[in-house]
């Protein structure tokens, strides 16, 4: 179970660099900053799942906590990145949209640095109220995009009906939605994960 643990993390790493770089390559293109905000969360998602899964991958217990810090310092920026992005997208002249990013941004900070001052460099204990804390930190910006998309998503497929949204926009918004959804089943996921290697030590 480790290993395929390890293996999907990998392959996660590799899909998140990939989708980050195109993403950067054509906000150069476009000059537009949704493509920069998204494809710097992908970009650093991706180094940050690869750190993770090289820790594993390495017989040098002397790199796993340095190597698992770092992803996590990375998935904190990514999750940062995507939720100013959200903010951009969906709800620029709102100012409570910007209250959630500061909350995000509180929440992470927060929740990292407890638990690295308690010991807890790896972030992997539940038990942890610090756990939680960060943990809402990743689950705001993922819940606030999954709500935006989809009702965009509602809005896009009455606006196709009579011929003013393009089927290709109403069908992004839908899988843009779910994978917001996916990304907060992960989060149910990995907290059960984490709270197995609580207790025995493998994931």
């Amino acid at each position: 179970m480790e290993d395929n643990a390890t293996t999907g993390e990998l392959i996660a790493g590799l899909v998140y660099l990939i989708a980050g770089m195109r993403l950067i390559r054509l906000s150069y293109l476009t000059k537009e900053d949704p493509e920069r905000l998204l494809g710097g969360s992908f970009l650093l998602m991706g180094i940050g799942s690869l750190l993770y899964s090289t820790s594993e991958l390495l017989d040098f217990e002397a790199l796993w906590t340095p190597l698992n810090f770092s992803g996590r310092i990375l998935y904190v920026l990514a999750f940062v990145f995507l939720s100013i992005f959200t903010r951009h997208v969906f709800r620029p002249d709102e100012r409570w949209g910007r209250w959630i990013v500061y909350a995000t941004v509180v929440f992470l900070i927060a929740g990292v640095g407890g638990s690295a001052m308690s010991g807890d460099w790896e972030g992997f204990s539940p038990s942890s109220g610090w756990y939680w804390m960060e943990l809402a930190g990743y689950a705001a910006p993922v819940t606030w995009t999954c709500v935006e998309a989809s009702a965009e998503h509602i809005r896009a497929r009455r606006r196709l009906q009579i011929g003013l949204c393009e089927p290709l926009v109403c069908n992004r918004l839908l899988l843009w939605a779910s994978f917001a959804a996916l990304q907060l089943c992960v989060l149910g996921i990995s907290t059960g994960q984490y709270a197995a290697f609580e207790r025995e030590g493998v994931f």
